[in-house]
C-alpha cells in the first residue's frame, strides 16, 4: 500500500501516534499523550464512546492486588476529580464510596484481608456494623450479612461525559480526533508499523495503539496479531425513582449474589455478573453498531433478578423503568491486555477491560502514553502485558467459550482451587495420559493442563472455596515429604524453551541478562532479564549447549514475552535467531536424596558430585535415549532437570518409574513445588520479583556481573545501587509466622502487611504452609530508609497482619529450610 498517497482534506498525512478506537481508554491515552507534548491522532469508526463506554455503570474503584496498579487506580480517581476544573466539561464524578458485603466466612476473611491491604496502600477503609450498613442502605435485608467493607474515596462517574472531557482536554493541547472514520488496515512493512489506512486516506506513522474494545480481537487477528477477547452481553436494570435515595449514595457490591447497586439520577441501577455469561457477536460486531442495545434475555438473568428482589423486597412495588443489555469484552483470564504486541513492532494494545474500563481508564491512559513515548512504563505492568498472550489464543472459538465463563471471574472467589471449565484440554504435555493415570489433578494455565497434585483415588477437584487447609493438603504434604526423604518426579514440559543460536547469540543474551553468558559449553546459568531501571523482566536459566547455541528455560506464561524482550534490545546487525522449542522438548525433573541413584541407574555417565557439580549441564545417556541433564532444583533438594526430545519422554518416564518407585519415588504437582520453593526462599517471578524490583533488592545480586565486557540493560542503575552498600532500602526476606498451625491457619497468601515499631515496614509477596518445616512460611519485601540490614532484622519485633489479626513474625535474609544449601549441592 502506498502510504504517501493523498488523503482527504482534514486527515493528516502523518502522525507520531495513531490511536484506533474512541472509547474511554483510547481517548484517555490521547489526552495523556497530549499532556506530554505528543499530538496524536485518534480514529473512531462512529462516535466517541458509542461501543461499550456509553452504557458502562461508571464505578470508580482504587484497590488492586499490586502496589503499582493500586497507584494507578488512585490516579484515576484524582484525574476524574480534577478534569472538570481543567476542561470546564462536567464529568459527573462523585466520591460516593463503595461498600462490599460478605455473607459467608470465606468472603468475610477476604474482606478483612482487603481491609489490611488498604491500610498498606494508604486508602482509608472501614468495617461497618449491620446497624451502620442499614443506615446507609435502609432498603436491603442485612440479617445474613457477615461483614461490610466501606471505601469512602471510591466513587462513580458519567462515562460519556468524562470521555468528552478527556477529548476536549486532549484537543486543547494539540491532539486530533476524527469520528466517522473507519480504519481498514494497519500498514505493516518488514514486521513494523508503517501507517494506518482508513476509508478517508492513509496516515503514515511508526506507532499505533489498538484500543478497539470488542472489535480488537478480529481486527488484530486479520493482521496476524493475538488479542484474546470476546464480547458478552451485560445486563442491568434501572428502577423508577426511589424516595430518599441520596445523590451521594454509596455503591453496593454483593459478590456472593453477583450484583452491584448504584444511584443513577434518583433511581437505582442494579446489575449483575452471572457465573456463566452469554457471548455476543460470534461472527463479528455488526458494521452499523453505534450506541446500540441488545434484547434483554429475561430467562438468562432470572437467577440474578431473583437475588436482587430477595435482597430488596421493596423492588416489587417500586417498579422497573429500564431493562438494559449491552455488550462488553472479556478476556480468557479476566485481565486487560496492555503494551507492545509480540508480532508487530510499533503496534501496541490497550483493550479487554472486563467491564473495568472506566475505573482503569485514567491509569491505563497514563501508562500507555509512557510506553509510547518512553519505551516502557514507569511502573511494572507484568500481569497485564499483551505479551502474556500465546498464539493459540488467536482462536475465536476459544475466546468465545472462555469469555462466557470469565464474566463469572468478576465476582468469583479468588483462591488456589478456582477452576475454569470452558475450553479445556487445549494444550497437553506429551505424558498427559500417563500423568492422568497416576492420579494427576489438572488445572488450566494458558491452555496447558497442569498437574496441581496427585490423588491415587482420582477424586477430582473439591471446588468448595477454602483459604486455609484444603481438601488436597494431605496429598501435597506427602509429595513434599517425599522430596525431602526420597524422590519426586515433576513434569515441567509446559515451561517455555527458547533456543537462541547464531554467531551473535551470546551478545544478544548478554545484552538483556545480568549474568555473564559467555560461559563454557555445558554450563547452566541462573540469571534475570533486566530493564533500564535494573528491574527484573524475566527469571530464567540459560544453558550453553553448543558454541553458538543457548537454551533459555522460563516459566510457561513468559513464552512470548521473553522472546520479545531479546528481540527488542538486540542490535539489528547481530547475526542470531530465536527458535521456540517449547513443543520440541519435554522437561522432566527429579528431586530428592534418591534422585542421583535413580538417574544413575539409567545412565553409564558419571553423575557423581565431583564429575557433575551443581550448575553443570551434560548431554547424557538416559535409558535408551539421550538428553540434557542440568543440575538444578527449585525445591532446594538434590535435583536434575532432564531436557529431552519429546518423542523419547514416554520411554524415559516409564524407566524412571520402574527404578524409582522401589526407592520411594512419588509424582509431584505444582502445589507442592510452590510450597517447597517458599520454604527454600526461592523467588517466583510475578509474585516475589518483577519489573520494579532489582536483583540487589531481592537477594539475587549474585546473578549480576557488573564487570561484563559488554554493556547490559540496567548496568548503570545497578552499579549506582550497589555503590550505596549492601543495606538497601528495599529487600526481600524469608518470614515464618509463629503460633499458627496448618489446619486452622490463618495462611500467608499475598499482600499481608508487616509491622514493626507501630508502622508498616513491608508486605508478604508469597506464602504457604511449609510441610518440610511444619511452619507457615513466606517471602516478603521490607522497606527502611536507613537500610534493611542483618542487625535490624535480627533485632526482631516484627508482626504480620492477617485478616485483621496480628501474629509474631521471624524474619531473616537466609531461608529457613537448609539455609546453607547443602542438600541441593551435595
Amino acid at each position: 500500500m502506498d502510504i504517501a498517497r493523498t488523503t482527504s482534506s482534514d486527515l493528516p498525512s502523518s502522525a507520531p501516534v495513531v490511536i484506533i478506537g474512541g472509547g474511554i481508554v483510547g481517548v484517555s491515552t490521547l489526552y495523556h499523550l497530549a499532556r506530554r507534548g505528543v499530538p496524536a491522532v485518534l480514529l473512531e469508526r462512529r462516535k466517541l464512546a458509542s461501543g461499550t463506554t456509553w452504557h458502562a455503570a461508571g464505578i470508580v474503584g482504587q484497590l488492586r492486588d499490586s502496589t503499582a496498579q493500586t497507584e494507578l487506580g488512585k490516579y484515576t480517581a484524582r484525574l476524574f476529580a480534577e478534569l472538570e476544573i481543567e476542561t470546564g466539561q462536567a464529568t459527573g464524578y462523585k466520591p460516593n464510596g463503595t461498600i462490599n458485603l460478605a455473607l459467608g466466612e470465606v468472603r468475610h476473611e477476604q474482606l478483612l484481608r482487603n481491609h489490611d491491604h488498604a491500610v498498606r496502600m494508604g486508602i482509608p477503609t472501614y468495617l461497618l456494623t449491620r446497624d451502620e450498613l442499614s443506615e446507609k442502605w435502609p432498603w436491603i435485608v442485612v440479617e445474613d450479612v457477615r461483614s461490610a467493607f466501606f471505601v469512602p474515596s471510591n466513587g462513580q462517574v458519567n462515562p460519556l461525559d468524562v470521555t468528552v472531557a478527556l477529548s476536549k482536554g486532549a484537543r486543547a493541547q494539540g491532539a486530533q480526533v476524527f469520528e466517522q472514520t473507519k480504519v481498514t488496515e494497519i500498514v505493516i512493512r518488514d514486521g513494523k508499523v508503517a501507517g494506518v489506512a482508513t476509508d478517508r486516506g492513509v496516515i503514515a506513522t511508526g506507532k499505533v495503539l489498538l484500543a478497539g474494545g470488542m472489535w480488537s480481537h478480529l481486527f488484530a487477528k486479520a493482521h496476524g496479531v493475538t488479542v484474546p477477547l470476546h464480547a458478552t452481553e451485560h445486563f442491568y436494570i434501572v428502577t423508577e425513582p426511589l424516595p430518599g435515595l441520596r445523590k451521594d449514595q454509596p455503591i453496593l457490591n454483593i459478590a456472593e449474589e453477583r450484583t452491584y447497586w448504584k444511584e443513577d439520577t434518583g433511581k437505582l441501577l442494579i446489575g449483575g455478573f452471572e457465573a456463566h455469561g452469554k457471548p455476543y457477536g460470534q461472527s463479528g460486531i455488526p458494521e452499523d453498531f453505534e450506541f446500540d442495545q441488545l434484547p434483554f434475555d429475561m430467562d438468562h438473568v432470572e437467577p440474578e433478578l431473583e437475588r436482587m428482589f430477595s435482597r430488596m423486597p421493596g423492588l416489587g412495588d417500586l417498579g422497573i423503568q429500564t431493562f438494559f443489555n449491552g455488550p462488553e469484552s472479556f478476556t480468557p483470564d479476566g485481565r486487560p491486555y496492555l503494551g507492545p504486541t509480540s508480532e508487530v513492532k510499533g503496534l501496541f494494545v490497550a483493550t479487554g477491560m472486563n467491564s473495568n474500563g472506566i475505573l482503569n481508564s485514567g491509569g491505563v491512559g497514563l501508562t500507555m502514553a509512557e510506553w509510547l513515548i518512553d519505551g516502557q512504563p514507569s511502573r511494572g505492568m507484568g500481569p497485564l502485558l499483551q505479551r502474556r498472550a500465546h498464539p493459540f489464543q488467536r482462536n475465536t472459538r476459544y475466546n468465545r467459550d472462555r469469555a462466557a465463563e470469565s464474566v463469572g471471574f468478576h465476582y468469583g472467589v479468588s483462591w488456589a482451587g478456582r477452576q475454569v471449565h470452558s475450553a479445556r484440554g487445549v494444550r497437553r504435555v506429551p505424558l498427559h495420559d500417563r500423568l492422568a493415570a497416576a492420579g494427576a489433578t489438572f488445572a488450566e494455565r494458558i491452555g496447558w493442563e497442569m498437574p496441581q497434585y496427585y490423588d491415587p483415588e482420582k477424586r477430582g477437584w473439591d471446588e468448595t472455596p477454602r483459604l486455609r487447609w484444603k481438601a488436597w493438603s494431605g496429598l501435597v504434604q506427602q509429595e513434599c515429604l517425599a522430596a525431602r526423604d526420597a524422590a519426586v518426579l515433576i513434569d515441567q514440559s509446559m515451561y517455555a524453551k527458547i533456543q537462541v543460536q547464531g554467531p551473535d547469540a551470546v551478545r544478544a543474551l548478554n545484552r538483556v541478562c545480568g549474568a555473564e553468558m559467555d560461559v563454557a559449553v555445558g554450563t547452566s546459568v541462573y540469571t534475570q532479564f533486566l530493564n533500564m531501571r535494573g528491574g527484573i523482566e524475566a527469571d530464567v536459566t540459560v544453558t550453553r549447549i553448543a558454541p553458538e547455541c543457548f537454551m533459555v528455560i522460563t516459566g510457561h506464561p513468559s513464552q512470548m514475552r521473553d522472546q520479545g524482550w531479546i528481540r527488542d534490545h538486540a542490535d539489528p546487525e547481530w547475526r542470531f535467531e530465536i527458535f521456540d522449542a517449547t513443543s520440541a522438548y519435554a522437561l522432566l525433573s527429579l528431586h530428592g536424596p534418591q534422585s542421583r541413584a535413580i538417574l544413575q541407574a539409567l545412565s553409564d555417565d558419571d553423575l557423581s558430585n565431583a564429575a557433575f557439580p551443581f550448575g553443570a549441564a551434560r548431554e547424557i545417556d538416559i535409558a535408551y535415549a539421550r538428553g540434557w541433564a542440568i543440575r538444578r532444583s527449585f525445591l532446594g533438594e538434590l535435583g536434575f532437570e532432564l531436557l529431552l526430545p519429546a518423542e523419547f519422554s514416554a520411554g524415559i518416564y516409564d524407566e524412571i518409574l520402574n527404578v524409582g518407585q522401589p526407592l520411594g519415588l512419588r509424582h509431584m504437582g505444582m502445589f507442592a513445588m510452590n510450597a517447597c520453593r517458599i520454604e527454600k526462599g526461592f523467588r517466583h517471578f510475578g509474585h516475589d520479583i518483577a519489573e520494579d524490583d532489582t536483583p540487589y533488592e531481592t537477594g539475587l545480586g549474585f546473578a549480576v556481573a557488573l564487570n561484563k565486557a559488554e554493556a547490559f540493560l540496567g548496568r548503570e542503575a545497578l552499579a549506582q545501587q550497589k555503590a550505596g552498600g549492601p543495606a538497601t532500602r528495599h529487600r526481600t526476606v524469608s518470614v515464618r509466622v509463629e503460633g499458627v498451625d496448618a489446619v486452622n491457619g490463618p495462611y500467608l497468601i499475598h499482600n499481608e502487611p508487616i509491622w514493626r515499631d507501630g508502622r508498616i515496614v513491608g508486605h508478604v509477596t508469597s506464602g504457604d504452609w511449609g510441610f518440610r518445616l511444619e511452619a507457615m512460611v513466606g517471602l516478603a519485601s521490607l522497606h527502611r530508609d536507613e537500610g534493611v540490614d542483618k542487625a535490624w532484622l535480627d533485632a526482631g519485633g516484627f508482626t504480620v497482619q492477617i485478616a485483621g489479626a496480628f501474629y509474631p513474625l521471624t524474619v531473616g535474609l537466609a531461608p529457613f529450610y537448609d539455609p546453607q544449601g547443602a542438600r541441593m549441592r551435595g
